[in-house]
C-alpha cells in the first residue's frame, strides 16, 4: 500500500517537472530574444494601459489579433526572424493543452506544435516602458508553441 501511494505521488509530479524543464532561459528586460534550447513560441494577446486614465487597448492598436482560421506572419525586427502560424479555425472551443495547429520558423523551417493555452499571465511591464510611454504592459497566453 505504501508502495502504491509513493508510485503515484511521483507520477504526480511528473508534469511539473516536465514544465519546468521546458521553459526557456529569461532574456533580461532590455535584452534581444536569442535563439535557445528548449524553444517555445506563445502566441499571446497583449493590452496597453494608460496609468495616468486607467484607458486600455490592444497593444496591436486596434484589434487583438486572430490567431486561428489563417496563417499568420510574426516578424520579429530584432533578429529578422519570421514565425508563420497555422491554428486551426475551431481550436478556441478545445481543452486547455489540447492540439491547436503548428507554426514554423521560415529561416531554417523548424516546426513548432501549437497547444491551447489556459490565458495565463506571460508578464506585466510597469512604465517605464521602452518606447517612452507611460502605458504599462500585460500580456497573457493564447496558445504556446513547442
Amino acid at each position: 500500500m505504501k508502495l502504491t501511494t509513493l508510485y503515484l505521488t511521483s507520477i504526480a509530479l511528473l508534469p511539473s517537472l516536465v514544465t519546468a524543464v521546458a521553459i526557456p532561459d529569461v532574456s533580461p528586460r532590455d535584452g534581444a530574444l536569442s535563439k535557445r534550447g528548449g524553444e517555445v513560441v506563445y502566441l499571446a494577446d497583449c493590452t496597453r494601459t494608460d496609468v495616468s486614465s486607467g484607458s486600455s487597448y490592444p497593444a496591436s492598436y486596434g484589434t487583438y489579433l486572430r490567431w486561428e482560421g489563417s496563417e499568420q506572419d510574426v516578424h520579429w525586427k530584432d533578429s529578422d526572424v519570421v514565425v508563420q502560424t497555422h491554428i486551426d479555425t475551431d481550436a478556441q472551443s478545445r481543452d486547455f493543452a489540447a492540439w491547436a495547429g503548428w507554426a514554423q520558423r521560415t529561416s531554417d523551417g523548424k516546426t513548432f506544435n501549437c497547444y491551447k493555452d489556459n490565458y495565463r499571465q506571460l508578464f506585466y511591464w510597469a512604465p517605464p516602458v521602452p518606447d517612452g510611454t507611460n502605458n504599462s504592459i500585460y500580456c497573457w497566453s493564447i496558445y504556446w508553441c513547442v
